[in-house]
């Protein structure tokens, strides 16, 4: 009998602790592929701001490659590990991938006049604009009217393109991880409202000079990446274009390399980090 209600407790602590710990709904898909011949391949993961971010891939061409690729995706954020190794066969091989990052560019005036004087190329500053016109896709800059006077400054694209040449060799290897959780608002003085943000969002406080303040279960904003692209002989084309309103940040790099090529390289963007109570990846914490 003892032993019979020892187990009914310990069944009944652990349904109420399924329904007290926070549930995050995921999905992920792991592929190992074995190419040898003529290939035509297109894959996308993710849909921009409800993934954080939407990765496109393509691979086109002649020879022979192998590739494993892990895709996760939940609300606000995807990550992705993806490495490629070829060469190619009678017509080059390419590979192609395009990161298209939901998190918000920085805004500059475009040319006219505003408050009586003319500003060309002039960044928007969160501190003298009002976030909520800020947050893409969102508001006043959705307004054609806005469109008229501000404009994103960059892309908000990490994209790389590698062919090898018929009989040579490329690679292709990346880490990365994207995020971005929805904006909640701003918080006012002398507003009756809640001024606290919902557990996935993040908001502005005014009264703080324009301090971000985050929800427990915020995803956060932030996008970080590994990658090594080389050919032994062939074509790499990468394009950079991203920018922060967070912290005024501006990276911009557009180039083509015909021949031999090898570049390797590390990149983090942090905007907004995420809340105290969303998981991360436990062996990046460790160190």
């Amino acid at each position: 009998m003892k032993l019979k209600l020892v187990i009914k407790i310990a069944l009944v602590i652990l349904i109420l602790t399924s329904f007290a710990a926070p549930a995050f709904a995921q999905m992920t898909h792991t592929a190992a592929y074995e190419f040898d011949g003529t290939i035509d391949f297109e894959k996308q993961a993710g849909h921009l701001c409800n993934t954080g971010a939407e990765i496109k891939q393509t691979i086109a061409g002649n020879g022979v490659m192998d590739k494993t690729q892990t895709v996760s995706m939940n609300t606000g954020k995807i990550s992705m590990d993806d490495e490629n190794n070829w060469v190619a066969g009678v017509t080059p091989l390419t590979v192609t991938t395009v990161w298209e990052l939901c998190a918000p560019p920085k805004y500059v005036f475009n040319d006219t006049y505003w408050g009586g004087r003319l500003v060309e190329g002039e960044a928007v500053n969160l501190a003298g604009w009002s976030p909520a016109n800020l947050y893409r896709r969102n508001g006043f800059l959705n307004s054609d009217y806005s469109k008229s006077l501000v404009e994103g400054l960059t892309d908000q694209i990490w994209a790389v393109q590698v062919q090898a040449d018929p009989g040579f060799s490329g690679n292709l290897s990346q880490s990365g991880v994207a995020a971005h959780g929805p904006y909640g608002g701003f918080i006012k003085s002398d507003s009756d409202d809640d001024e606290a943000p919902g557990d996935d969002e993040f908001v502005f406080d005014r009264d703080d000079d324009w301090a971000i303040v985050v929800g427990d279960d915020f995803v956060g904003s932030y996008f970080d990446m590994e990658q090594h692209a080389r050919t032994s002989m062939g074509t790499l084309r990468r394009y950079i274009d991203i920018s922060s309103p967070f912290n005024h940040s501006y990276l911009y790099e557009n180039m083509s390399i015909v021949g031999k090529s090898d570049v390797q390289e590390t990149f983090s963007l942090m905007n907004i980090k995420p809340g105290a109570d969303m998981p991360g990846d436990w062996w990046i914490d460790l160190f």
